[in-house]
Protein backbone atom coordinates (compact mmCIF):
# COMPACT_ATOMS: atom_id res chain seq x y z
CA UNK A 1 0.00 0.00 0.00
CA UNK A 2 1.31 3.34 -1.02
CA UNK A 3 2.66 5.86 1.58
CA UNK A 4 -0.24 9.14 1.70
CA UNK A 5 1.64 12.50 1.95
CA UNK A 6 -0.74 15.63 1.82
CA UNK A 7 1.61 19.15 1.07
CA UNK A 8 -0.69 21.61 2.58
CA UNK A 9 0.59 24.88 -0.09
CA UNK A 10 0.42 28.39 -0.94
CA UNK A 11 -0.22 27.77 -4.47
CA UNK A 12 2.53 30.39 -5.30
CA UNK A 13 5.45 29.03 -3.31
CA UNK A 14 8.56 28.77 -5.24
CA UNK A 15 9.29 25.72 -2.87
CA UNK A 16 6.25 24.02 -4.38
CA UNK A 17 7.42 22.68 -7.97
CA UNK A 18 10.87 21.67 -6.55
CA UNK A 19 9.45 19.65 -3.40
CA UNK A 20 6.86 17.48 -5.46
CA UNK A 21 9.70 16.33 -8.04
CA UNK A 22 12.07 15.44 -5.34
CA UNK A 23 9.20 13.37 -3.55
CA UNK A 24 8.01 12.12 -7.10
CA UNK A 25 11.32 10.14 -7.51
CA UNK A 26 10.39 8.34 -4.00
CA UNK A 27 8.31 4.94 -4.63
CA UNK A 28 5.90 4.08 -2.87
CA UNK A 29 4.19 7.73 -2.05
CA UNK A 30 1.07 8.69 -2.86
CA UNK A 31 0.92 12.93 -2.99
CA UNK A 32 -1.85 15.08 -2.47
CA UNK A 33 -1.26 18.90 -2.91
CA UNK A 34 -3.80 20.58 -0.63
CA UNK A 35 -4.61 24.61 -1.27
CA UNK A 36 -6.81 27.31 -0.87
CA UNK A 37 -9.86 28.30 -3.50
CA UNK A 38 -6.95 29.31 -6.26
CA UNK A 39 -6.89 29.64 -10.15
CA UNK A 40 -3.24 29.10 -10.03
CA UNK A 41 -2.29 25.50 -11.76
CA UNK A 42 -0.04 23.44 -9.03
CA UNK A 43 3.22 21.77 -10.72
CA UNK A 44 2.84 18.30 -10.68
CA UNK A 45 6.54 18.11 -11.13
CA UNK A 46 9.73 19.79 -12.29
CA UNK A 47 8.66 22.69 -14.26
CA UNK A 48 5.56 21.22 -15.63
CA UNK A 49 2.10 22.25 -14.32
CA UNK A 50 -0.83 20.82 -14.04
CA UNK A 51 -4.04 21.15 -12.34
CA UNK A 52 -5.79 18.90 -10.19
CA UNK A 53 -4.82 15.04 -10.45
CA UNK A 54 -1.60 13.87 -12.32
CA UNK A 55 -0.63 10.41 -12.87
CA UNK A 56 2.52 8.91 -13.82
CA UNK A 57 4.59 6.08 -14.08
CA UNK A 58 7.93 6.53 -16.36
CA UNK A 59 11.32 6.75 -16.97
CA UNK A 60 12.96 10.60 -17.98
CA UNK A 61 15.96 11.52 -18.37
CA UNK A 62 17.30 8.36 -16.00
CA UNK A 63 14.92 9.21 -13.32
CA UNK A 64 12.42 6.93 -12.36
CA UNK A 65 9.02 8.48 -11.21
CA UNK A 66 6.25 6.38 -9.66
CA UNK A 67 4.03 8.49 -7.94
CA UNK A 68 0.38 9.67 -8.10
CA UNK A 69 -0.19 13.50 -7.13
CA UNK A 70 -3.74 14.92 -6.64
CA UNK A 71 -4.47 19.07 -6.87
CA UNK A 72 -7.48 19.56 -3.68
CA UNK A 73 -8.85 23.31 -3.28
CA UNK A 74 -10.19 23.51 0.20
CA UNK A 75 -12.17 25.76 3.31
CA UNK A 76 -9.73 24.74 5.28
CA UNK A 77 -12.95 23.67 7.39
CA UNK A 78 -12.47 20.81 10.13
CA UNK A 79 -14.54 18.70 8.79
CA UNK A 80 -13.10 19.25 5.41
CA UNK A 81 -9.68 18.90 6.43
CA UNK A 82 -10.61 15.75 8.76
CA UNK A 83 -11.85 13.98 5.48
CA UNK A 84 -8.50 15.04 3.55
CA UNK A 85 -6.55 13.46 6.28
CA UNK A 86 -8.25 10.08 6.36
CA UNK A 87 -4.98 7.91 5.86
CA UNK A 88 -2.72 10.42 5.65
CA UNK A 89 0.92 9.39 7.11
CA UNK A 90 2.59 13.03 6.76
CA UNK A 91 1.93 16.83 6.37
CA UNK A 92 4.46 18.89 4.31
CA UNK A 93 3.63 22.69 5.36
CA UNK A 94 4.75 25.38 2.49
CA UNK A 95 2.42 27.91 3.55
CA UNK A 96 4.07 31.51 2.83
CA UNK A 97 2.71 35.19 3.73
CA UNK A 98 -0.43 35.65 5.09
CA UNK A 99 -1.76 31.80 4.35
CA UNK A 100 0.68 30.96 6.82
CA UNK A 101 -2.33 31.06 10.06
CA UNK A 102 -3.60 28.09 8.35
CA UNK A 103 -0.91 26.06 10.30
CA UNK A 104 -3.46 26.13 13.53
CA UNK A 105 -6.61 24.38 11.56
CA UNK A 106 -4.31 21.76 10.20
CA UNK A 107 -2.77 21.02 13.82
CA UNK A 108 -5.48 21.22 15.20
CA UNK A 109 -7.35 18.64 12.80
CA UNK A 110 -4.28 15.94 12.70
CA UNK A 111 -3.65 14.42 15.71
CA UNK A 112 -7.66 13.30 15.39
CA UNK A 113 -6.87 11.78 11.96
CA UNK A 114 -3.84 9.90 13.34
CA UNK A 115 -1.13 11.74 11.26
CA UNK A 116 2.68 10.55 12.61
CA UNK A 117 4.31 13.33 10.96
CA UNK A 118 3.64 16.90 10.52
CA UNK A 119 6.69 19.05 9.32
CA UNK A 120 5.72 23.39 9.63
CA UNK A 121 6.21 26.06 6.89
CA UNK A 122 9.58 26.79 8.06
CA UNK A 123 13.33 26.08 5.53
CA UNK A 124 14.48 29.21 7.14
CA UNK A 125 16.28 30.97 10.01
CA UNK A 126 16.53 29.34 12.88
CA UNK A 127 13.16 29.96 15.32
CA UNK A 128 14.24 28.55 18.39
CA UNK A 129 16.85 31.76 18.58
CA UNK A 130 15.07 34.26 20.96
CA UNK A 131 16.57 37.46 19.01
CA UNK A 132 15.48 36.84 15.51
CA UNK A 133 11.83 35.75 17.01
CA UNK A 134 11.88 39.26 18.44
CA UNK A 135 13.48 41.08 15.03
CA UNK A 136 10.99 39.20 13.12
CA UNK A 137 7.45 38.73 13.06
CA UNK A 138 6.85 35.85 10.77
CA UNK A 139 8.88 33.89 12.88
CA UNK A 140 6.96 35.40 16.27
CA UNK A 141 4.43 33.30 14.47
CA UNK A 142 6.28 30.08 13.39
CA UNK A 143 7.01 29.82 17.24
CA UNK A 144 3.49 30.30 17.96
CA UNK A 145 2.85 27.18 15.44
CA UNK A 146 6.00 25.10 17.11
CA UNK A 147 4.32 25.62 21.08
CA UNK A 148 0.83 24.43 19.17
CA UNK A 149 3.09 21.54 17.87
CA UNK A 150 4.42 20.89 21.05
CA UNK A 151 0.91 20.75 23.14
CA UNK A 152 -0.58 18.59 20.54
CA UNK A 153 2.02 15.60 21.63
CA UNK A 154 2.10 14.70 17.37
CA UNK A 155 5.42 13.90 15.79
CA UNK A 156 7.08 17.08 14.19
CA UNK A 157 10.32 17.83 12.59
CA UNK A 158 11.23 21.90 11.34
CA UNK A 159 13.93 22.33 9.46
CA UNK A 160 16.04 25.40 9.43
CA UNK A 161 17.89 25.62 6.12
CA UNK A 162 19.11 28.85 6.31
CA UNK A 163 19.02 31.70 3.78
CA UNK A 164 17.01 31.09 0.93
CA UNK A 165 19.44 31.39 -1.85
CA UNK A 166 16.70 32.71 -5.09
CA UNK A 167 15.22 35.23 -2.42
CA UNK A 168 18.41 36.55 -0.86
CA UNK A 169 20.04 37.13 -4.24
CA UNK A 170 16.78 39.40 -5.02
CA UNK A 171 18.00 43.31 -5.06
CA UNK A 172 16.17 43.45 -1.70
CA UNK A 173 17.26 40.30 -0.45
CA UNK A 174 19.19 40.09 2.93
CA UNK A 175 22.98 39.15 0.50
CA UNK A 176 22.29 42.91 0.06
CA UNK A 177 23.71 42.03 -3.44
CA UNK A 178 22.39 43.72 -6.26
CA UNK A 179 23.38 42.21 -9.59
CA UNK A 180 21.55 44.10 -11.98
CA UNK A 181 23.30 46.98 -10.48
CA UNK A 182 26.51 45.25 -9.40
CA UNK A 183 26.57 46.65 -6.15
CA UNK A 184 26.73 45.37 -2.25
CA UNK A 185 25.77 46.85 0.73
CA UNK A 186 28.10 45.52 3.71
CA UNK A 187 27.39 45.95 7.10
CA UNK A 188 31.02 46.34 9.18
CA UNK A 189 32.21 42.95 10.71
CA UNK A 190 30.35 40.48 8.15
CA UNK A 191 32.68 39.64 5.51
CA UNK A 192 33.91 37.01 7.07
CA UNK A 193 30.72 35.70 9.56
CA UNK A 194 29.60 31.88 7.64
CA UNK A 195 26.38 31.87 6.55
CA UNK A 196 24.23 28.55 5.69
CA UNK A 197 22.46 28.71 2.19
CA UNK A 198 20.02 26.76 0.96
CA UNK A 199 18.46 26.73 -2.82
CA UNK A 200 14.74 25.49 -3.44
CA UNK A 201 15.96 22.44 -4.90
CA UNK A 202 18.33 22.21 -1.58
CA UNK A 203 15.43 22.39 0.63
CA UNK A 204 13.35 20.13 -1.12
CA UNK A 205 15.87 17.29 -0.72
CA UNK A 206 16.13 17.71 2.76
CA UNK A 207 12.19 17.81 3.48
CA UNK A 208 12.50 14.73 1.35
CA UNK A 209 15.18 12.92 3.77
CA UNK A 210 13.03 13.48 6.73
CA UNK A 211 9.99 11.90 4.39
CA UNK A 212 12.40 8.92 4.17
CA UNK A 213 13.45 8.97 7.66
CA UNK A 214 17.01 10.16 7.18
CA UNK A 215 16.94 12.30 10.76
CA UNK A 216 14.52 9.96 13.09
CA UNK A 217 16.10 10.21 16.91
CA UNK A 218 17.79 13.91 16.51
CA UNK A 219 14.68 15.52 18.00
CA UNK A 220 12.36 18.23 16.45
CA UNK A 221 14.83 20.94 15.53
CA UNK A 222 16.70 19.77 11.71
CA UNK A 223 19.47 22.22 10.89
CA UNK A 224 20.75 21.68 6.99
CA UNK A 225 22.07 23.96 4.16
CA UNK A 226 23.31 23.32 1.06
CA UNK A 227 26.49 25.31 1.39
CA UNK A 228 27.89 27.58 3.72
CA UNK A 229 30.37 30.56 3.02
CA UNK A 230 31.08 34.27 3.69
CA UNK A 231 29.61 37.20 2.22
CA UNK A 232 33.36 37.73 0.67
CA UNK A 233 33.06 34.69 -0.98
CA UNK A 234 29.28 35.45 -2.33
CA UNK A 235 31.22 38.47 -3.90
CA UNK A 236 34.03 36.91 -5.45
CA UNK A 237 31.61 34.90 -7.17
CA UNK A 238 28.95 37.56 -8.64
CA UNK A 239 32.21 39.90 -9.46
CA UNK A 240 33.54 36.81 -11.64
CA UNK A 241 30.18 36.11 -13.12
CA UNK A 242 29.41 39.91 -14.05
CA UNK A 243 33.19 40.44 -14.91
CA UNK A 244 33.48 43.48 -12.87
CA UNK A 245 34.13 44.84 -9.34
CA UNK A 246 30.85 45.57 -7.22
CA UNK A 247 30.77 48.62 -6.05
CA UNK A 248 30.59 48.55 -2.03
CA UNK A 249 28.23 50.47 0.47
CA UNK A 250 28.71 50.32 3.91
CA UNK A 251 25.65 49.19 5.80
CA UNK A 252 24.53 50.50 9.59
CA UNK A 253 22.79 48.01 11.44
CA UNK A 254 21.58 50.40 13.73
CA UNK A 255 20.01 52.64 11.00
CA UNK A 256 18.66 49.72 8.83
CA UNK A 257 17.18 48.33 12.17
CA UNK A 258 15.30 51.94 12.91
CA UNK A 259 14.54 52.15 9.43
CA UNK A 260 12.81 48.40 9.38
CA UNK A 261 10.90 48.91 12.65
CA UNK A 262 9.07 52.34 10.81
CA UNK A 263 8.23 50.75 7.61
CA UNK A 264 6.68 48.23 9.51
CA UNK A 265 5.14 50.71 11.49
CA UNK A 266 3.74 52.36 8.64
CA UNK A 267 2.54 49.77 6.59
CA UNK A 268 4.89 48.12 4.40
CA UNK A 269 5.57 45.21 6.31
CA UNK A 270 6.90 43.14 3.46
CA UNK A 271 9.42 45.90 2.55
CA UNK A 272 10.43 46.34 6.77
CA UNK A 273 11.06 42.35 7.15
CA UNK A 274 13.46 42.39 4.33
CA UNK A 275 15.37 45.01 5.93
CA UNK A 276 14.76 43.78 9.25
CA UNK A 277 16.03 40.21 7.88
CA UNK A 278 19.70 41.78 7.06
CA UNK A 279 19.79 42.83 10.81
CA UNK A 280 19.07 39.41 11.77
CA UNK A 281 21.42 37.75 9.47
CA UNK A 282 24.52 40.01 9.90
CA UNK A 283 24.47 41.33 13.21
CA UNK A 284 26.97 38.94 15.05
CA UNK A 285 25.15 39.99 18.38
CA UNK A 286 21.96 37.91 17.23
CA UNK A 287 24.32 34.58 16.92
CA UNK A 288 21.90 33.49 13.89
CA UNK A 289 24.74 31.08 12.49
CA UNK A 290 26.01 29.06 15.57
CA UNK A 291 23.80 26.15 15.29
CA UNK A 292 25.20 25.65 11.72
CA UNK A 293 28.36 24.92 12.74
CA UNK A 294 28.77 21.41 11.88
CA UNK A 295 27.15 21.58 8.86
CA UNK A 296 29.34 21.66 5.46
CA UNK A 297 27.15 21.22 2.77
CA UNK A 298 28.26 21.12 -1.01
CA UNK A 299 32.02 21.60 -2.25
CA UNK A 300 32.93 25.41 -3.21
CA UNK A 301 33.04 24.30 -7.10
CA UNK A 302 29.35 23.17 -6.83
CA UNK A 303 28.15 26.14 -5.02
CA UNK A 304 29.71 28.80 -7.06
CA UNK A 305 28.16 26.88 -10.22
CA UNK A 306 24.63 27.32 -8.75
CA UNK A 307 25.39 31.40 -7.76
CA UNK A 308 26.32 31.98 -10.85
CA UNK A 309 23.38 30.21 -12.46
CA UNK A 310 20.87 32.58 -10.19
CA UNK A 311 22.86 35.75 -10.51
CA UNK A 312 22.45 34.97 -14.46
CA UNK A 313 18.74 34.68 -13.42
CA UNK A 314 18.28 37.60 -11.60
CA UNK A 315 19.96 39.41 -14.63
CA UNK A 316 17.62 38.57 -17.05
CA UNK A 317 14.56 38.95 -14.76
CA UNK A 318 13.51 35.15 -14.09
CA UNK A 319 13.82 36.01 -10.35
CA UNK A 320 12.98 39.18 -8.26
CA UNK A 321 12.11 41.35 -11.84
CA UNK A 322 13.96 44.86 -11.95
CA UNK A 323 14.84 47.65 -10.36
CA UNK A 324 17.01 48.41 -7.24
CA UNK A 325 16.44 47.01 -3.31
CA UNK A 326 16.18 51.08 -2.05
Amino acid sequence: MARRIVVVATPTTPLLPHLLHSLQHESGLELTVLTRQTSISVPSSGSDSHSHSHHHNETTNGHHHVSQVTHIQTDFSESELQKHFQGVDTIICTLTGSDLHLSGPLIDAAPAAGIKLFIPSEYGLDTSNSKIIELLPPYRTRFEIQEKLRASRMGWKAIYSGIGLEEAMKADGVMGVDALWASVVVFPGSEKAKVAISSYADVARSITGIVRGEEEGVGNEVYTCGFRCTLEEVIAVVEKELEKDLDRYEGDLKGADKEATERMKRGYFDGGVALMGRVAVWDHNIDAWGAWKDQKGKEADEWETELRKVVRQVRNGDIGGDGCGC
